[in-house]
């Protein structure tokens, strides 16, 4: 996952393979990202599903970067840093995109 991280980081693109399945009882069709066990989402039409596993993985990459901050805040609590009063929040929204 940690080069997945680095991807979004440096602000590469990621291209990632979808694997669809359609449900014999309901009909609908069952996508996951085959590089990212748990990603999953579903649809009653392909392009459905496709527009749900894009908000399946815009929640995924959400708590995959909350986890990788979070880890390395961990790591660099133990470095000492000389102080500011300053503080300031910065919100990043990756756009996620589907291409077929």
């Amino acid at each position: 996952m940690n080069a997945i991280v680095d991807k979004i980081i440096t602000g590469h693109d990621l291209t990632f393979n979808l694997e669809f399945q359609r449900d014999e009882e309901s009909g609908w069709f069952v996508v996951h990202i085959v590089e990212l066990p748990g990603c999953v989402s579903q649809g009653p039409t392909i392009e459905e599903a496709k527009v749900n596993i894009a908000n399946a993985l815009e929640s995924f990459m959400e708590v995959l970067l909350e986890t990788a901050i979070r880890s390395q805040s961990a790591r660099e609590a133990s470095i000492q840093v000389e102080s500011t009063n300053r503080t300031a929040k910065m919100l990043v929204r990756p756009k996620f995109e589907v291409r077929a």
